[in-house]
């Protein structure tokens, strides 16, 4: 009997250790496996789709009764939604919203709303909502939308206040930064930002960074950039300043020109072709010689687009008196980067022959009109746009702006399929990127970017912009920044979310532009917020990000 308990304990007891392992077994399986994703927040909310279809199509007379829904959250949906259209019929019915709307976060969207739309109009309402705000978060925002809607008379407002709390902190400092980015700034205001550079808390430094160096940029005041570089405490500051370092090589005899000749071509023709534009970018003198060379490049049917327009550029840089003939050939291209240029050097036009100069524009004004008629949109939006505002530079029909139509719906049964926390793995030749979308913000634009990145549209695409403390900017169909498909999408700012470090846009020629071209940036970038795209932040690969170079490649861009 006892050897029978006792082999009877002994198989329970191997059977309860076999059973242990097997559930340890599971949950170092389970800790192992992906993270089950849920829903976003569209998949089961027809209302919140039919909320942002009418902000997708500008709805503006669909989306106002709508502000004052039932639901909290399609109030809010509603007045982001705004954020995005900025239609100025909206002033008056979000300002009711932010005076009388029971709960906080509606009255918040509205005040975000309303500093996208960026009317004057609105300041007085915001002013009198500041004083009023019960829920003291949302002051920040409303000190923000002040700045976004401000003008001179508005900087009083900033010099006058000087606020402890933390939040307001922020908030006056975003309305100092988005004042300034109007145009409106003060002696008081750069003194108080230039105190903020060293304050304990780094975001706010960050943020004051970048306001003193847009005004030290304007300024070009070199020894208040070294003694502020040294006083910096945050490295992100430091290397913000250390970006206005060129100055001071321009202003000197120290910047070092390479000399065009034999060696120099011979070096030329063993680089690849984003080598060989850079070794054209960094040719600072004029040659004899480098006028056939340039102009053999623009001319030739083999050179890359993107070798012809620095070839292009750099030919009206170092030969102003001998560029109209070379503008009008590019204006007869056909190529729309080569029009868009052309474009610009006509907007430049400062250093003309002046006996040839009227025989010159009349005929430049007459193929700037046979572009823009025959321009293909929305795809060639930004060659369009350049080429109207020459037209105006050179006297003729004044340049209202571009309005896209609506050319390209959001497949919403594709996007009830993305899970909230969905992410992709953009890998390169440098290495993996991890980044986590943000369809719940931007809805429209994510399902875009996967949609392409399953077709393997990105795959083998360039990087083919780098600027060192900005982003980095991939994607183009061309290779050079000016490709584009047959359609465009529509800007999306209905959320609030920032240019942080590693985030990721939608390159646009102006609101409700965007297409397929995509940027990382390398740091904060506040002049960004609320003018481009924000789709997706990188969680993993940054330092992958710090080494992509012009020229490298994306691979590929697939789900995780």
């Amino acid at each position: 009997m006892l050897t029978l308990r006792y082999q009877n304990r002994k198989w329970i007891n191997s059977t309860f250790a076999r059973m242990k392992k097997i559930l340890i077994s599971l949950l170092v399986l389970a800790a192992c496996s992906p993270k089950l994703q849920g829903p976003n927040k569209y998949a089961n909310d027809e209302k919140l789709i039919a909320i942002y279809e009418f902000q997708d199509q500008r709805k503006t007379d669909k989306l106002l009764p709508l502000l004052k829904a039932k639901k909290e959250s399609h109030r809010i949906a509603a007045a982001l939604a705004f954020a995005s259209i900025q239609d100025t019929v909206a002033l008056p019915y979000l300002n009711q919203m932010l005076q009388i709307d029971q709960d906080p976060m509606p009255r918040r969207a509205a005040a975000y709303a309303l500093g996208q739309i960026g009317s004057t109009k609105a300041l007085g309402i915001l002013k009198s909502a500041f004083d009023g705000e019960l829920y003291p978060p949302n002051r920040r925002y409303i000190l923000e939308a002040i700045g976004k809607c401000g003008d001179e008379n508005i900087i009083q407002l900033f010099e006058e206040n000087n606020y402890q709390d933390s939040l307001l902190q922020m908030g006056w400092a975003y309305g100092v930064f988005r004042l300034a980015l109007r145009g409106y700034t003060s002696k008081s205001l750069n003194n108080r930002m230039i105190e903020l550079l060293n304050d304990e808390n780094k975001d706010l430094a960050i943020l004051a960074s970048h306001y003193v160096y847009r005004e030290l940029r304007n300024n070009k005041n070199i020894e208040l950039v070294d003694s502020l570089t040294v006083a910096a405490k945050y490295h992100e500051v430091k290397e913000r300043f250390m970006l206005l370092k060129p100055l001071e090589l321009s202003n000197s005899d120290k910047a070092i020109s390479p000399t065009f000749g034999r060696p120099w071509l011979s070096e030329f023709e063993k680089s690849n072709t984003y080598q060989k534009v850079a070794k054209i970018n960094d040719l600072k003198s004029e040659y004899t010689s480098a006028q056939k060379f340039l102009q053999a490049i623009i001319q030739s049917d083999s050179s890359s687009a993107i070798l012809k327009n620095a070839a292009f550029s750099k030919y009206c840089e170092f030969y102003p008196e001998k560029k109209w003939n070379i503008i009008i050939q590019a204006l007869k291209s056909g190529d729309m980067a080569f029009q868009s240029l052309a474009a610009l050097e006509i907007r430049n036009k400062t250093t003309e022959i002046e006996s040839k100069r009227d025989e010159f524009e009349l005929e430049v004004m007459k193929n700037l009109e046979s572009v823009k008629s025959q321009v293909k949109l929305p795809e060639q939006a930004e060659t369009y746009i350049d080429i109207c505002k020459a037209i105006e530079a050179l006297g003729g029909e004044k340049f209202e702006g571009y309005q896209p139509k609506y050319n390209h719906p959001i497949d919403w049964d594709y996007v009830k399929t993305i899970p909230a926390d969905q992410q992709v793995t953009i890998k390169t030749n440098k290495g993996i990127i991890t980044l986590q979308l943000f369809v719940e913000d931007a809805p429209g634009t994510v399902s875009n970017f996967l949609q392409l990145a399953d077709s393997g549209f990105y795959d083998k695409k360039y990087f083919h912009r780098v600027v060192p403390q900005f982003v980095i900017q991939g994607g183009c169909p061309r290779g050079d920044g000016w490709g584009s498909l047959d359609w465009t999408q529509r800007s999306e700012f209905s959320n609030y979310q920032t240019y942080e470090t590693g985030t990721a846009g939608i390159a646009s020629a102006g609101k409700d532009t965007e297409g397929v071209q995509f940027f990382v940036t390398h740091c904060p970038t506040p002049h960004l917020d609320g003018r481009y795209t924000i789709f997706a932040r990188v969680v993993d690969g940054m330092d992958v990000v710090n080494k992509v170079q012009v020229g490298d490649r994306i691979l590929k861009i697939e789900k995780k």
